[in-house]
């Protein structure tokens, strides 16, 4: 007598959130739905958060559903940012096994994600990133340590320009040390532009703090998932291309304040007292210089 067995599926929810992304969009869900070598037991599902794009994005996104169903387009009324985004695209797919958080300015490899699930599952991790490259195929910082206030203070405000060494930005990327040669291994922080997370991390640690607007969201999560016990890795092996920078072709004054006080939070929630008695002052003497030499450079 035959023997039979019950494949398990397992669900893959990708949560893309898009704002003027009208030049990417349609290159970055043509790249996802082109990867054909998952496993059967494998569903994709590709949610697209739009936060009130104002050009063509939203048109754009409707032209590929025509062709693909398998895509799910939520239109916010207004730009709630990326961790609030996020956090709806996961209440929306909340049953899914993995999800994937990929930028819109990103175009994957036809071996990206699965080389990415294979990371999580020989690791036990419950969050793993891949390397973002750039359009001339250089790595666009991937993965990060969790900045301590002397990141704060030297590679996050511009204090950094008095330095005669990039000692603590090496620190923060990891450029003091050469991975080159590994196709996995554990690491702090893997950027939110390219992050998988399992359901059993959001079941034990929650979602993304909506109290960022958008950075810093990722540094934060991952360090609510390292206190929690949950691994952390990076894949050499599972590789995007990021178009560095334009997902948003935001207004700079919303961008610059976002990242003021992303940092501060971050700051204010993860470090002690002392240290932002320290810091905290250096940050707002830094938000009136970049803002005054924002408003001058218009």
């Amino acid at each position: 007598m035959l023997s039979s067995h019950k494949v398990t599926q397992k669900y893959i929810a990708i949560i893309i959130v898009t704002f003027n992304s009208e030049k990417y969009i349609s290159n970055c869900l043509r790249s996802i739905i082109h990867i054909n070598n998952l496993p059967n037991s494998y569903n994709r599902r590709i949610i697209v958060i739009d936060n009130n794009s104002q050009d063509k994005t939203v048109d754009e996104i409707k032209d590929i559903i025509v062709q693909n169903k398998n895509i799910q387009l939520v239109c916010n009324s207004k730009n709630l940012g990326f961790a609030k985004a996020v956090n709806l695209g996961i209440k929306i797919a909340q049953k899914s096994d993995y999800f994937l958080l990929l930028n819109p300015d990103t175009i994957m490899g036809p071996d990206s994600l699965i080389n990415l699930i294979r990371c999580i599952q020989k690791n036990k991790a419950g969050i793993a990133g891949g390397s973002t490259l750039n359009e001339e195929g250089f790595q666009n910082g991937s993965y990060f340590r969790f900045p301590n206030i002397w990141v704060g203070l030297f590679d996050l405000t511009n204090l950094r320009k008095l330095l005669y060494s990039d000692h603590w930005h090496n620190y923060f990327y990891y450029l003091d040390s050469d991975s080159s040669g590994l196709s996995c291994f554990p690491v702090d922080v893997v950027t939110g532009g390219y992050m998988l997370i399992t359901n059993k991390t959001i079941q034990k640690i929650g979602n993304l703090d909506q109290g960022y607007f958008m950075y810093l969201e990722d540094v934060d999560y991952c360090l609510r998932a390292k206190k929690a016990g949950i691994k952390i890795y990076h894949s050499n092996k599972s590789t995007i291309v990021h178009f560095a920078g334009r997902s948003s072709e935001n207004k700079d004054r919303i961008r610059h304040l976002s990242w003021l006080w992303s940092r501060k939070l971050y700051y204010i929630k993860n470090l002690n007292i002392l240290e932002n008695l320290i810091i905290q002052p250096i940050f707002l003497v830094d938000d009136l210089y970049i803002l005054v030499k924002l408003f001058l450079d218009k």
